[in-house]
């Protein structure tokens, strides 16, 4: 047999490498090239601990609870995409502004008309007031 064959029998059933593993990964490279400057023996132990726990994720058979974690991990990167794009959509839209509900947080995309307005929310329905400058 092969080696080929023989590191697949091995890892099936097994998690294998995700996106939360190369940031693990990555962190640990980056945190080992701070020490380079530092010379830390605790960011060193750092390092061997990030090390350890994404080989553990890679290998581990609890396939569920590596899922779990993984989506997780990416729901939170995702929160921060969804942010930057919103604030970047809102910056370049200048026909627009964008106001959130007083009542229930809603955001609310109105027309950019200066002066003092009265709208109502379609979430929940309440009618509010809404200052425009600029």
């Amino acid at each position: 047999m092969n080696f080929r064959y023989r590191l697949m029998q091995f890892m099936s059933g097994r998690y294998g490498t995700d996106m939360l593993f190369y940031v693990i990964i990555g962190t640990a490279a980056g945190i080992s090239f701070l020490n380079l400057v530092i010379r830390s023996y605790v960011v060193q132990l750092l390092v061997y601990g990030l090390l350890f726990y994404a080989v553990f994720r890679m290998m581990s058979r609890n396939i569920e609870a590596r899922r779990r974690e993984n989506n997780w991990f990416y729901n939170k990167v995702n929160f921060f995409k969804k942010q930057r794009d919103f604030n970047r959509r809102k910056k370049a839209d200048s026909l627009h502004i964008y106001k959130k509900c007083p009542f229930c947080k809603a955001i609310l995309r109105l027309p950019h008309r200066l002066g003092v307005h009265k709208t109502v929310c379609p979430r929940c329905g309440k009618e509010f007031t809404v200052k425009v400058r600029k």
